[in-house]
């Protein structure tokens, strides 16, 4: 099977950059902070390949690249280096870092589905809960009010946001109902490709357990292949059959994740199991 999304040597830097920044920061060196220039490496040399249909989870601590990684796929940051193939984008033949203007909008808008940690990053405060998807729906060129209202409900009712909510603006919303808007959001023109940052952080656990459980739900449902950040490992090994580690910007482990969490070999690994145990 031929990979949806295949992501390689993916760097971002910031600061003036030189030859040994990547050898010069990771684990092994403590820091991120190169010490030669002053840049400071919030990832380096990550690859990675998603196919249809997977979880592949991304673990690691605050600080770690974990979420720049996702910014950069989903091209919120530009990256530094790398290069990012995804099969909708021309057949996966010219990297997405590559893309003019309105071919990036299209990529987020038409291929790609991103739910932020925060709410504030994922949905218009000032417009609606249908409002906010009914915008992903103008993007493939949705124009009938109704049928586009219709499709939004239908989105809500799916993430078990109540339909009386349609018109309710999200910062009347609890944290969780949030969050299900900017899900039933990002599945609104069914992309094949969903980045979930953090989905669970933050909120109650009895909340956590039930945006779980519609994450399980919809990916059955939709068939879409998801890349889940998160620092919570009993949530990646729920989801993600494959998951990544890191710290400090380096990948430090990757791998089947129940193996990963049984048999971890890289010390930052063993104490992440052992912290959670």
């Amino acid at each position: 099977m031929k990979e949806l999304l295949r992501v390689v040597g993916l760097e971002k830097r910031y600061g003036p950059g030189c030859p040994t920044c990547v050898e010069s920061t990771g684990p092994e060196r403590d820091t991120n902070i190169c010490p030669w220039c002053g840049s400071v490496v919030a990832l380096a040399a990550f690859d990675l390949e998603v196919f249809p249909g997977e979880t592949v989870g991304i673990v690691g601590e605050s600080g770690s690249g974990k979420s720049t990684a996702l910014a950069c796929i989903y091209q919120d940051l530009p990256p530094t280096a790398g290069a990012a193939y995804f099969a909708p984008f021309e057949g996966g033949a010219r990297s997405t870092f590559e893309a003019n203007s309105q071919e990036r909008r299209a990529l987020q808008m038409r291929h790609m589905g991103m739910v932020y940690q925060s709410p504030a990053l994922g949905l218009s405060f000032h417009s609606t809960a249908g409002a906010n998807i009914v915008e992903r729906l103008l993007a493939v060129d949705w124009r009938e009010v109704s049928g586009m209202r219709a499709k939004a409900g239908e989105l809500l009712w799916r993430t078990e946001v109540p339909m009386d909510r349609l018109d309710a603006f999200p910062g009347t919303l609890s944290g969780g109902m949030q969050q299900r808007v900017q899900i039933a959001r990002a599945l609104a023109n069914e992309p094949p490709l969903l980045l979930l940052d953090e989905l669970t952080t933050g909120l109650d656990v009895s909340v956590q357990a039930g945006v779980i459980d519609l994450i399980r739900a919809l990916q059955q449902e939709t068939g879409a292949a998801m890349v889940m950040v998160s620092h919570d490992l009993a949530v990646i090994r729920l989801l993600a059959p494959r998951s990544i580690v890191m710290r400090l910007g380096h990948v430090v482990e990757r791998g089947l994740t129940d193996q990963i969490l049984e048999d971890p070999q890289h010390p930052y690994t063993q104490l992440l199991v052992s912290s959670t145990a």
